[in-house]
């Protein structure tokens, strides 16, 4: 899994979904969400989960258009081939990312370590977990959690 640590920028709404922009250093990633999290606020700290399997992979820069609209470049730092499925570690301004991406794929790039590729993340594809520490619980959990006689309202996805 990979793990990242961000703030929320902006919150857009329309009828049907929530487009949520969360800066991670100097990357900006876009969510889209059936719904706004009610825990969720501009200017709250958020970890964005993605799974390794989420994540697409092209070598060099990524050219022409693709409905993809998160991606970051960087290096293939280390890579792990299996029969079946590579695991590719790849070092972005965002710290290092996991993809898993089938061996064929792998082979049909010719990826190695030290080439230049870009990582593809669909925008419904990253999870969105509150920061929470003291601070942070204080001012969430009561939207997170509305009780009714101990049971559990909120959601946190």
């Amino acid at each position: 899994m990979n793990n990242l640590t961000g703030s929320v920028e902006s919150i857009h709404n329309d009828d049907f979904f929530s487009c949520i922009t969360v800066k991670v250093k100097e990357t900006r990633f876009k969510l889209l969400k059936t719904e706004t999290p009610k825990w969720l606020s501009v200017g709250d700290d958020v970890e964005c989960h993605i799974q390794e399997a989420a994540i697409a992979i092209c070598k060099g820069a990524k050219e022409g258009n693709v409905s993809i609209e998160n991606h970051i470049s960087g290096e293939l730092h280390h890579f792990r081939k299996g029969i079946v499925l590579s695991e590719v570690s790849v070092e972005t301004p965002c710290g290092m990312m996991n993809s898993l991406i089938t061996t064929e794929a792998f082979e049909r790039m010719k990826l190695s370590a030290g080439c230049e590729v870009t990582l593809l993340l669909k925008a419904v594809d990253i999870k969105l977990f509150p920061v929470l520490n003291t601070t942070s619980y204080e001012n969430c959990k009561d939207k997170i959690y509305q009780s009714n006689q101990g049971v559990y309202y909120g959601s946190i996805n």
